[in-house]
């Protein structure tokens, strides 16, 4: 905790800017909308005709009244996770602090990452589905986080830094193969190397992990507040 409060005090995380998806209205919908009907709306082959692409946007996705969310993270984990215990426990609190706002959704009943033996080398959407189906997960939520650092900035201050950082996220229906929900959430922040940080490597990277830690939670506030308002199969 006390780590966490020194980061806390030489962090600034300012400039949020998120975009989410947004419910498809009912006048998207012909009169006979596709449900399911037990065949797969993407076929086998590697290109899809008209007609497949028009019953695939026409089709009326429901999810089942609770959910089982899988986690992947695309985006690979940087060697500072274990640079120190400070860093083990900031990297493994934001994760928790994902989850718990996942599962406080009444419409998931279990939030967990993807376990890294059933994660396929091939990350495309059918190996993906694959995966997540021998997890019965009924939703597969993937995400990537990546940062900038603005390099001319320390030229005015070398003791500190200003970059943004950005987390993408889609989310896939197993089951079917949609992905009916995606979020980008953008922070910047600035950090000021404190003294008991090693070097100004260090300082940039609690900044980083700080930025991340609240687009995630962004990007975890949306997909509840876009399930909320999701009808499923048993309504």
């Amino acid at each position: 905790m006390k780590a966490l409060i020194v980061i806390a005090m030489i962090i600034l995380v300012s400039g949020c800017v998120s975009n989410s998806t947004q419910h498809r209205p009912e006048s998207y919908y012909s009169d006979t909308p596709v449900s399911d009907s037990g065949s797969d709306l993407f076929g086998s082959g590697e290109l899809l005709s008209d007609t497949d692409i028009e019953r695939i946007l026409n089709y009326r996705l429901k999810l089942p009244a609770k959910n089982r969310v899988a986690i992947l993270k695309l985006s690979k984990d940087s060697y500072w996770r274990y640079y120190s215990n400070d860093f083990t426990q900031l990297t493994d609190s934001i994760s928790r602090e994902f989850i718990q706002t996942l599962i406080e959704s009444d419409k998931i009943y279990d939030a967990s990452f993807l376990p890294s033996m059933l994660v396929p080398e091939k990350r495309t959407v059918p190996y993906l589905r694959e995966a997540a189906a021998r997890y019965q997960a009924d939703l597969l939520l993937v995400y990537r986080s990546s940062c900038r650092s603005y390099q001319k900035y320390r030229f005015v201050s070398p003791d500190a830094t200003k970059a943004y950082c950005s987390v993408e996220a889609a989310l896939l229906d197993v089951r079917k193969g949609i992905v009916p929900f995606t979020s980008v959430s953008t922070n910047e922040f600035k950090a000021v190397k404190a003294a008991a940080d090693t070097n100004f490597n260090e300082t940039k990277k609690k900044a980083e992990l700080e930025a991340i830690a609240k687009c995630l939670g962004e990007v975890a506030k949306e997909l509840v507040d876009f399930l909320s308002g999701f009808s499923n199969e048993h309504s």
